[in-house]
């Protein structure tokens, strides 16, 4: 079965959803953020032939939050096979009943410092975030995210309070690099900003195989997209992940800054930015825009259909 989508409707349900969406109640930003315009709304499509589609405020940067952790994976395939992955994420021992209570409180992602921790180099917190910062630039087609200095002062301080080294030793979370300087560099990455057209490129950097739409440079290795899908599928936007994937058929990740993403392999990747936030901590009308643009287009990674995006 196959469906066939033109680009001029595409831009029409991008433009309806944005028109639907963006006079809705905004949510509640995440008080240690300085958003600026609250009423900041954007979203953005990029076809992996390199086809884009902006809407609204598309160069707004807002922190990019836990939605880090997908280019984190993204790099710890690179490195390491799933398997190792997996047993290193304390995943496998789930299945014993040994799974590690999560701490609360925290100023940034237990599961995220872990992630950081096993990424090579280890012991040397330049080169490792000079490697995660240059793998971002290239996700996103050359244009760098940027880093929120007062955002990162802000958490490194909660992280202090809180106790996150003793509370991560505490609660079983084995990390595989030195835990001050893997909570420094997640945390670092958290505060980074990026807009909803930087979130949509890298979606569609995944979506074409590793191969970014913007210049075509092969950013990882074309084999590791499925399962940098199926991480996001399992991750999910922030406390929905279920509800999100059934609801919508695509994987996506969310963050606390009001950004979320979502991969259509082989189609396109699709962000959005708003600050406001709903009870799940995610993007009110970031969510709200891509659910309604994947269902009027009945677009679904679970579909049997194969889509084609017809230029007009």
């Amino acid at each position: 079965m196959e469906r066939k989508i033109s680009l001029s409707d595409l831009r029409r349900v991008a433009e309806e959803a944005y028109e639907h969406v963006k006079n809705l109640p905004d949510g509640q930003a995440d008080q240690r953020i300085e958003c600026g315009d609250k009423k900041t709304f954007g979203i953005s499509i990029v076809l992996t032939d390199g086809t884009i589609v902006n809407v609204g405020d598309t160069d707004v940067r807002m922190p990019m939050g836990d939605i880090v952790k997908i280019p984190v994976h993204e790099m710890l395939l690179t490195q390491r096979s799933v398997d190792d992955i997996i047993r290193m994420s304390g995943e496998g021992e789930r299945c014993k009943g040994e799974k590690p209570r999560k701490p609360h409180g925290l100023g940034v992602s237990p599961h995220g410092i872990r992630a950081v921790s096993a990424l090579e180099p280890k012991g040397d917190p330049d080169s490792k975030w000079n490697l995660m910062v240059d793998n971002l630039i290239d996700l996103m087609g050359g244009e760098a995210p940027v880093l929120d200095v007062r955002l990162y002062e802000t958490l490194q301080a909660q992280n202090k309070t809180a106790g996150v080294k003793e509370a991560i030793e505490n609660f079983g979370y084995t990390l595989y690099d030195d835990a001050g300087l893997s909570i420094d560099l997640y945390t670092r990455l958290t505060a980074m900003r990026a807009s909803s057209a930087q979130l949509a490129m890298m979606g569609a950097t995944i979506a074409a195989d590793g191969v970014c739409p913007r210049g075509g440079n092969h950013v990882f290795d074309g084999s590791l997209s499925q399962t940098i899908v199926g991480m996001m599928a399992a991750m999910g936007p922030h406390r929905i992940s279920k509800p999100w994937l059934v609801a919508t058929g695509l994987p996506a990740k969310s963050g606390f800054g009001g950004g979320v993403f979502g991969v259509l392999p082989g189609i396109m990747g699709i962000g959005a930015v708003s600050p406001g936030l709903n009870g799940a901590g995610t993007s009110e009308k970031g969510t709200k825009a891509i659910a309604y643009i994947m269902n009027k287009l009945g677009l679904s990674v679970f579909s049997s259909a194969k889509v084609t995006i017809l230029k007009d």
